[in-house]
């Protein structure tokens, strides 16, 4: 893959988690230490970061580095997803497991009862 598809790939992963938290490219800049014009140039491209900057940009984010690296398509998959939720609850405490087996289980249940009803 060549640095300008990673770079297009970063640029377009930081804007849309940036812009899914409400963030401005100058928040972003404040939580990570930088000047709001070094994001501009990283996602338009014209800077590619440095990987001390990426892994501080997917700390704030509170997301894996690699996820920035990703192209659109890979973080839809299935497979991906279903990665994300195993992280997630191997990351979680027993009372947030307490809080997310019901919730899962129920749209689990609600899920096949729907697919019996078609």
């Amino acid at each position: 893959m060549s640095i300008a598809k990673v770079s297009s790939i970063l640029a377009n992963r930081i804007r849309v988690v940036r812009n899914s938290k409400g963030w401005t490219q100058q928040r972003l800049a404040l939580e990570i230490n930088v000047h709001p014009t070094y994001i501009s140039r990283i996602e338009s491209c014209n800077k590619l970061p440095t990987l001390y900057i990426i892994s501080r940009i997917a700390e704030v984010f509170d997301i894996e580095a690699y996820e920035l690296l990703l192209e659109d398509e890979r973080l839809d998959t299935s497979d991906y997803k279903k990665k994300k939720i195993i992280s997630i609850l191997k990351e979680s405490s027993p009372t947030n497991i307490g809080i997310y087996y019901p919730l899962i289980n129920a749209l689990h249940k609600e899920r096949k009862k729907n697919k019996k009803h078609k």
